[in-house]
């Protein structure tokens, strides 16, 4: 009997640099999408505009471990925009998560090899020199990371970029500017707790 050793994650696995190139990911026109995919992305979009997010429940199977009492899920917020980064880090907080923040490419790349990775990700559409659609898909190549659950914070809400998000892998999507219930609600279903108390 041969004994098989496999291997834990290398640093090039957890290699994130390749994300930042600046390179749109091509996904089949909404044309090209079956009935189904194209009334879902309709309704995502349509969603984005009459509540401020949308929740694609079922983008991909998977379910978030449930906690401990007394154990925080971990929230991971990337956006360059440092100012709003520090307003959902106190709101997050006070909502009972413990919170993780990325605002350069260096954090970003110092967070996503973090040996805890988060339970959840918020991740801006729109960083400087690349696309949060390019990380994302990335994210979910990688062994580690790929079944966290993304919600993408975006100030573009047409069906053909929640086509690009849903071709990425992403949970849901919140639109920027956005109304904290809203993110609430999002992250909430997302991680399929219900209102957590503070502390």
């Amino acid at each position: 009997m041969q004994t098989v050793l496999i291997a834990p994650p290398s640093s090039d696995d957890l290699d994130f640099t390749e994300a930042f190139d600046g390179s749109a990911r091509a996904s089949l026109p909404l044309e090209a999408r079956s009935e189904e995919e194209k009334q879902e992305i309709i309704v995502g979009a349509a969603e984005l505009h009459r509540v401020g997010y949308y929740v694609n429940i079922a983008q991909r199977a998977k379910k978030v471990a449930s906690l401990p009492p007394g154990t925080k899920y971990s929230v991971l917020c990337i956006d360059d925009d440092t100012a709003l980064v520090g307003v959902l880090a106190k709101k997050l907080q006070l909502d009972g998560y413990a919170v993780r923040t990325a605002s350069d490419r260096h954090e970003i790349v110092t967070e996503l090899r973090n040996p805890l990775p988060p339970h959840l990700i918020l991740l801006d559409v729109g960083l400087p020199g690349f696309s949060g659609f390019d990380l994302l898909v990335k994210l979910r190549q990688n062994p580690k990371l790929g079944s966290v659950p993304v919600i993408m914070l975006t100030g573009h809400v047409s069906p053909q970029d929640v086509l690009h998000g849903m071709a990425s892998g992403a949970d849901g999507y919140i639109s920027k500017p956005f109304e904290f219930d809203a993110l609430t609600s999002a992250i909430e279903t997302v991680l399929g707790v219900q209102s957590r108390p503070s502390g």
